[in-house]
């Protein structure tokens, strides 16, 4: 008996090690306060190009005062020392901060990230869920902070007000490695002044909700309070490696001049410290407070909204849910009726009141809205591929035509 319990444990620990952890991460940041860079060293491996390498904008874009933010996305799958695999969703934001007027792009981003909550309120609301969804929802939205030796600009305050409440938000230093071990000490601690003073709503490792975890030891709880004494988290990251020739191991590091800079050393950065929270520690308990907490706080809010005023504009992503599952609910009723003989057309509407009908146009209506939305926004980036396309053709073909002119030369 003790051997068949034992050989099912191991094949239930076989098939958890197959099965792969959805893990998502946003990291927003202005362009050059090295986002790219740490996404390819969080993930050890060549996961984006730098965007000062790529061109994010045409001329014509160039020239206006308000550019829209890109997002791009990425996936990684990673293995640790146990063998547990991670699918990895990376959000990346080039193009952030670089107009004078940022309020589209806020917009887009908080836009994402409710939306991903839409898509589970609606996936719940089906009679009959799909097996293959995929929770889309972000997990972890790292915020990278320009060191100014001011504290936070306008621009860190607004964006974390607006997304504090959707996402467990880790504010984060950028390009650490441009300040002396003092200025990086006065910066977290300006920074933190102003997060208390503006009360911004970022992650707290303290939060009572951990409290009631009955597995929760002391060491977690001396863990959990180390964190948040260490945020913001300050970063650097590298694409460079280097083999130490005394262990034989695999480093990234920063070269300068005077010598070089272990990214990983913890007297120096809190890169390898945000890695393990983020993938090992507290990976579990990241998407758990993104569920029960932040994804249940929306979920109650929106269902209320639709339930006061179903014409609010914040409630549209409650009042799409509802008007699916009615409808769902109408057409498995008609089904019903059919198969049994006794189906008629006005029972359909029976028992409705015309609030209820007009409730039901207002929400077709709305979602055609938002379908045209989205078509226009998809045609407008397949225009831009396309047009930028057009320019690296023109620019090979005048290559070619040097090269030929060369070669007849």
């Amino acid at each position: 008996m003790v051997t068949v319990i034992e050989s099912s444990s191991a094949l239930r620990k076989r098939k958890i090690l197959k099965k792969l952890l959805n893990f998502s991460i946003m990291v927003i940041g202005q362009s050059g306060s090295g986002r790219s860079t740490f996404i390819n060293t969080l993930c050890d491996q060549m996961v984006v190009e730098s965007s000062s390498t790529i061109n994010l904008y045409s001329p014509e874009e160039l020239s206006l005062p308000t550019r829209e933010l890109q997002l791009r996305k990425s996936n990684v799958e990673l293995e640790d020392n146990e063998g547990v695999k991670i699918s990895l969703n990376i959000i990346d934001t080039p193009g952030f901060g670089d107009s004078l007027n940022n309020d589209e792009s806020f917009k887009l981003i908080k836009d994402y990230i409710k939306y991903q909550f839409d898509e589970i309120l609606v996936e719940e609301s089906r009679l009959r869920r799909n097996p293959r969804f995929k929770d889309g929802r972000i997990h972890a939205c790292l915020y990278f902070i320009t060191p100014t030796g001011h504290g936070l600009r306008e621009i860190d305050v607004e964006i974390m007000k607006q997304l504090g409440e959707y996402v467990n938000l880790l504010p984060c230093i950028s390009k650490t490695d441009s300040l002396t071990l003092e200025e990086l000490k006065l910066n977290k601690k300006l920074i933190m002044e102003d997060i208390e003073h503006y009360k911004l709503p970022i992650f707290d490792f303290n939060n009572d909700y951990f409290s009631y975890d009955e597995s929760l030891d002391d060491e977690t709880v001396e863990l959990n309070k180390y964190l948040q004494k260490t945020i913001p988290f300050a970063l650097m990251g590298s694409n460079t490696t280097i083999k130490d020739t005394a262990t034989g191991e695999i480093k990234r590091v920063r070269k300068y001049p005077w010598g070089i800079v272990d990214i990983f050393d913890n007297d120096v950065s809190d890169v390898s410290i945000l890695k393990n929270t983020l993938l090992i520690t507290h990976l579990n308990e990241l998407k758990d407070f993104t569920h029960e907490v932040l994804y249940e706080n929306y979920r109650t809010k929106t269902l209320g909204d639709a339930n006061e005023d179903y014409e609010s504009s914040n409630s549209f992503s409650a009042q799409k849910a509802t008007h699916n599952a009615v409808e769902r609910d109408v057409s498995h009723s008609i089904t019903r009726e059919i198969s049994m003989g006794h189906y008629e057309p006005e029972s359909a509407n029976e028992g409705q009141t015309d609030a209820d009908i007009q409730l039901k146009e207002e929400l077709i209506r709305k979602e055609e809205e938002r379908l045209r939305a989205f078509e226009e926004r998809v045609q407008k980036d397949l225009l831009l591929k396309r047009e930028e396309i057009e320019a690296r053709e023109r620019e090979l073909a005048e290559l070619e035509r040097r090269l030929a002119e060369e070669n007849l030369a």
